[in-house]
């Protein structure tokens, strides 16, 4: 086998975590390798809807998932798809998302993710200044738009948990809604405008800057998938399409698929992929610009805008296996109740694109060293959050690797926690 020498450390994963932690790392003086096969659409950074909150400290294991339970077994409800077929590949999965939907462990949740979210725009500031991309970057906040008061009512604990962390947001009625967005023509009841809240313009653009300050750093990338990594006396071997790497370290930042390299080493973590779609449309000429990201939440889909008049409406989550085929029906259910909330004109894209979220049942992503190997880290399962949170996260894997101590408490983070059968009770 090939082999491509040698390096301090190989950062296995090209998204925004993978690339981020690169940049980190070259900056404290290592040499790097990036192994990525280069798929930049295949990424779930390219599919994002860029926002960067403060306020996204609320995992997708909410108390209110037991209400909107027999809805989602049914299919019945856009925000969620169950492919039944796939359900007994993530049943570690499962149990542990139920026993994560109480609101102590909501709020505890929130407590923990509450200081990774807060250095995450300053964060996104320094790398896009860097990466000169720093008009892409807007600090516009963002807003949850509810049909009807029952629905806003319903949301009452997660305001109680924003406010509780000091998390700063706005209620907005119907006019104050339209007068704040004209673009959107829906009545809406209700909208909550998180005002510590930014959004990056085309994420997949600052994904191709980050790898062209990757690469003006000196930094090695190999367009490459990963097949195994082994241990190896004083550091790791890491195998891939056509040949071969050692390094000290290895940090496995491969998002949805870092749950299937790690099993190589013998560590079965409590992940699934959640697999999203996206599709673009132009706004009508005469319809006013959407100025920053609406999560409809009747409709269980995200408008946001990308420039140009344009806009990405994206699907909410579908359970399902990575490679499976695509599955058009949240999608198209999310682009018609966009064409009732915006002025649309037709799709600019051929087909809508697919990509697969990290996911952890309990909302928080893995960052933390390898507990029975030496030289490994995790950076992976960041969910929803993964473009939000990628730059701190990768000054975190930054420090950890060359032993400093990082300036945001990574403890609930821990691999382990996702490493045993989940206690239910």
């Amino acid at each position: 086998m090939a082999t491509d020498g040698t390096a301090d450390i190989v950062v296995v994963g090209g998204g925004m975590v993978g690339l981020a932690s690169a940049i980190a790392l070259k900056d404290r003086g290592l040499d790097v390798v990036l192994c990525d096969p280069g798929e930049a659409r295949a990424r779930t950074s390219y599919g994002n809807a860029g926002v960067v909150s403060r306020g996204s400290i609320l995992p997708m294991s909410s108390p209110a998932l037991w209400g909107k339970l027999p809805a989602y077994l049914r299919n019945a409800d856009c925000g969620l798809r169950l492919h039944y077929a796939h359900l007994p590949r993530i049943i570690p999965y499962t149990a542990h998302f139920l026993a994560a939907a109480r609101a102590s462990r909501w709020r505890r949740a929130a407590a923990a993710l509450l200081p990774l979210t807060t250095a995450a725009y300053p964060a996104h500031e320094r790398l896009a200044a860097r990466a000169g991309t720093g008009d892409r970057l807007q600090r516009t906040g963002w807003i949850k738009a509810y049909r009807t008061e029952a629905a806003f009512a319903a949301a009452a604990l997660e305001r109680e948990i924003l406010a509780s962390h000091g998390v700063a947001f706005e209620i907005l009625d119907t006019a104050a809604l339209r007068a704040l967005e004209p673009a959107l023509v829906r009545p809406y009841a209700r909208g909550m405008l998180l005002t510590e809240t930014g959004s990056v313009r085309e994420p997949g653009r600052l994904i191709e800057a980050c790898e062209a300050l990757f690469d003006a750093l000196g930094g090695r990338r190999l367009r490459s998938h990963v097949a195994r990594l082994a241990p190896e006396a004083g550091g790791w071997r890491i195998d891939h399409d056509s040949g071969t790497v050692q390094a000290r370290q290895v940090v496995l930042a491969a998002g949805a698929a870092s749950g299937a390299i790690a099993r190589t080493l013998g560590y079965r973590f409590a992940v699934a992929a959640e697999r999203g779609y996206h599709r673009h449309y132009a706004l009508h000429p005469d319809s006013p610009p959407l100025t920053r990201p609406v999560l409809d939440t009747g409709a269980g889909s995200i408008l946001s805008p990308m420039g140009d008049h344009r806009v990405r409406v994206l699907s909410g989550v579908e359970l399902n296996a990575r490679r499976a085929a695509p599955d058009h029906t949240q999608i198209e259910a999310a682009s018609r109740e966009a064409a009732g909330t915006l002025r649309l004109g037709g799709p600019l894209d051929n087909a809508p694109w697919l990509g697969s979220r990290p996911s952890t049942p309990d909302g928080m992503p893995v960052i933390g060293r390898a507990p029975r190997h030496t030289g490994l880290l995790f950076a992976f399962g960041h969910g929803h959050i993964g473009l939000s949170t990628g730059p701190i996260t990768g000054e975190i894997v930054a420090d950890l690797a060359t032993g400093r101590t990082p300036a945001v408490p990574v403890a609930a983070f821990a691999p382990e926690r996702l490493l045993r059968w989940p206690r239910l009770l």
